[in-house]
């Protein structure tokens, strides 16, 4: 009987791992107009293919607020920060561009600091003795992944893989 008794545990056990380790991979969606697929899991990293709004990947491996994952249409393969990601299931609407109905990754990042286009408005209006015009040029700037790279290694310092968290 002990030995029936550990052979269906272990059984049990066996079939909860196969069910657990099966549903590790899940399937996202992009959320922003368009993002990049990259090499290495930071901002800086080579940029393997380009994904666009509403398409699906399948999340393979996660390294803090980074995942690789597949594209579903492509088969292109790279990582992507979480953030341009999302669980749900979109669509573009039909007859639409490549997608107007979506945020810039720019616009995603002000709303996750609670700084949206609106209440940038407002407080321009409120505040009209500041002056922004540093500001409205520092947004205008950009810097690709090759400079990034360039500025590292120029300063001598090696990025921990990841990167920019």
């Amino acid at each position: 009987m002990k030995r029936f008794v550990a052979f269906l545990l272990i059984l049990i056990v066996s079939s909860l791992t196969g069910i657990v380790s099966g549903a590790s991979a899940k399937d996202m969606t992009v959320q922003v107009n368009e993002t990049q697929l990259r090499a290495m899991p930071a901002y800086y990293g080579a940029v393997v293919s380009t994904v666009n709004y509403a398409d699906r990947l399948r999340v393979i491996e996660q390294k803090g607020s980074w995942v690789k994952a597949v594209s579903l249409r492509t088969n292109a393969q790279g990582w992507v920060h979480i953030s341009a990601l999302t669980s749900k299931r979109l669509a573009p609407k039909a007859g639409a561009g490549s997608a107007p109905t979506s945020v810039s990754t720019g616009e995603l990042s002000a709303a996750e600091k609670g700084f949206t286009e609106q209440i940038e408005r407002d407080y321009r209006r409120k505040n009209r003795s500041i002056d922004f015009t540093w500001v409205d040029r520092m947004e205008q700037i950009t810097v690709t992944p090759q400079q990034s790279m360039s500025f590292l290694s120029e300063g001598g310092l090696r990025p921990a893989e990841g990167g920019v968290q």
